[in-house]
């Protein structure tokens, strides 16, 4: 056993103030948050140019709606493939690809620990969850009656043995 169990500590904290995750999101991936909604609008003016002409010539009630749907499905998954893809970083050229989350690995994971440092895994969050959490108080429980008895011991010059 142990006298932290850091994972349930985290857990718990996370699903007490469900709010954390979205922070989490929003300081961690600004950058691309920005990107997913300047891109949605530059990819979807294109698009929806392309499905104004369509809704042109194809007399139909459902070209715009059916228009629409293609239009976001589109932007929204051209986005999220230039944010996490390529993983690893290749060069055609002059240029260098690489997914634009993975690119800032070193700046996120300086966010991601600044916010759990902060946010999460406080020192008081840390103690509550050593001392309540019900994998790790056993391990406690043994610990303070071992360091007890030992005070005891050396108190009482080993008089009195518990």
């Amino acid at each position: 056993g142990s006298v932290c169990n850091l994972r349930n500590c985290v857990v718990n904290m996370m699903m007490s103030d469900r709010s954390l995750l979205g922070k989490l999101f929003q300081i961690s991936g600004k950058d691309e948050l920005a990107f997913l909604v300047d891109s949605g609008l530059v990819f979807g003016f294109f698009l929806g140019i392309i499905q104004l002409f369509i809704s042109l010539y194809w007399d139909n009630p459902w070209t715009l709606s059916i228009g629409g749907l293609i239009v976001g499905l589109a932007t929204n998954w051209l986005a999220l493939k230039w944010i996490f893809e390529p993983v690893n970083p290749f060069k055609i050229g002059p240029i260098v690809l690489q997914g634009l989350f993975l690119r800032r690995q070193n700046e996120v994971s300086a966010d991601f620990s600044e916010f759990f440092a902060n946010r999460v895994l406080t020192s008081r969050q840390l103690w509550k969850s050593m001392l309540t959490d019900p994998t790790t108080l056993p391990e406690w429980e043994k610990l303070i009656a071992r360091r007890f008895s030992s005070l005891v011991s050396d108190v009482t010059l080993g008089a009195v043995d518990l």
